[in-house]
């Protein structure tokens, strides 16, 4: 199978290439990739695969993977069709990639970014006669609706921000005029993975444990104490609760996207979510506990924030609004097509005690320094 990929340096396209290629020798994959000042497209190919096969546990299967990888150095936005068609005909057109960006976009380039790159991706489908198309969505297309979200529905009347409206009209032009059988992917929050909360690319949530893990560390340097030290830290997050907080191991997002791909098209939409959503009371337990800090806590309203409150407000503002969320994703076609079985995990305080540790081991260690990995 020749499969044509945007998107292979991001999270879910890296693990998900990983898995089909391991799992199946005669695919091959022809990668669509922007470089950047320091590196080339195939040098950021060749560092991202490379560094998700050691994240997979199985840096062996690096040589073989990596051969199996043609790229063509492009942007989304303006796909080199002249160099796309040396490497056809293609089997499958994946298309992964999109700007993440969850904050304002007063200059609608992430609106731009994902509406053009996925016009242009629906274009190579038309161009190159492609028979099949697979695209990654976001479950919060769902937007600022509250109730359950059934998959192949698209409720969403308001949005939080650029990038959920961006996708909310990519996803529908898609299914507007593919015109071949496709299958939408749409994730949640991306966390690490099930056994550890080792992640490979913190994005999202993991501001939030970055901002709160320096604001300890500073107010432990002052005090002359050390990072790691049990002390109480008054800092007020101004925002409604609930507990509909979709977090989704990476190598979930792995595991059900690589098998649901082996499935013929059915014009079908999957929320890769899980249906084990934590609460805010939940993340607030074991940021408590693995920061050692009393005195956090989230507040309705804040009508007097100090001046740690406002840096903190300031610097995670875009993603304080999926921690209120009331909407509920439905899974019922991934259970049709995968089974009970695929679901069956839970994501617990245990977890997200975890989740955080293995952060700080990795970025600020002195934070848990001397603390055991969280256990049963």
């Amino acid at each position: 199978m020749n499969i044509l990929l945007t998107g292979i340096t991001g999270l879910v396209g890296a693990s998900v290439v990983t898995a089909l290629l391991r799992n199946h020798p005669d695919f091959k994959i022809v990668a669509i990739c922007r470089g950047n000042s320091a590196q080339t497209a195939q040098e950021r190919t060749e560092l991202t695969m490379r560094a998700q096969c050691e994240f997979d546990g199985d840096p062996a299967s690096y040589d073989s993977i990596i051969s199996r990888i043609t790229v063509i150095s492009g942007d989304v936005t303006k796909l080199p069709f002249d160099e796309i068609a040396k490497y056809g005909p293609y089997d499958v057109m994946f298309h992964c990639a999109a700007d993440v960006n969850l904050g304002k976009d007063p200059e609608g380039k992430t609106y731009a970014t994902n509406m053009n790159g996925t016009l242009n991706a629906v274009e190579a489908v038309k161009r190159f006669n492609i028979p099949r198309f697979q695209y990654v969505s976001t479950a919060y297309v769902a937007g600022t609706f509250a109730g359950r979200v059934m998959e192949d529905t698209m409720p969403a009347t308001g949005w939080i921000n650029s990038y959920e409206r961006s996708k909310f009209d990519a996803e529908k032009y898609v299914r507007e005029n593919v015109g071949v059988p496709y299958t939408i992917y749409r994730p949640s929050i991306i966390v690490g993975r099930r056994s550890d909360g080792v992640i490979r690319k913190p994005l999202a949530f993991y501001r939030i444990l970055e901002f709160l893990g320096r604001i300890k560390s500073n107010r432990a340097f002052k005090a002359g104490l050390p990072a790691n030290a049990q002390m109480e830290v008054n800092i007020r997050i101004a925002s409604a609760t609930s507990d509909k907080i979709y977090f989704v191991p990476i190598d979930y997002v792995q595991e059900s996207m690589s098998k649901l791909f082996m499935i013929p098209e059915k014009n079908r939409t999957y929320h890769i979510t899980g249906d084990s959503p934590v609460s805010t009371e939940m993340i607030g337990i074991a940021c408590r506990n693995i920061l050692k800090v009393t005195g956090l806590r989230t507040v309705d309203k804040n009508d007097d924030p100090s001046k740690d409150e406002k840096l903190v407000s300031r610097m995670i503002e875009d993603l304080i609004p999926y921690f209120s969320t009331q909407i509920t994703f439905d899974n019922s076609n991934v259970r049709a097509d995968l089974g009970d079985e695929i679901l069956n995990w839970k994501l617990d305080v245990l977890f997200l005690r975890r989740m955080a540790y293995s952060y700080y081991k990795q970025e600020i260690p002195g934070i848990v320094e001397g603390m055991d990995f969280p256990k049963d």
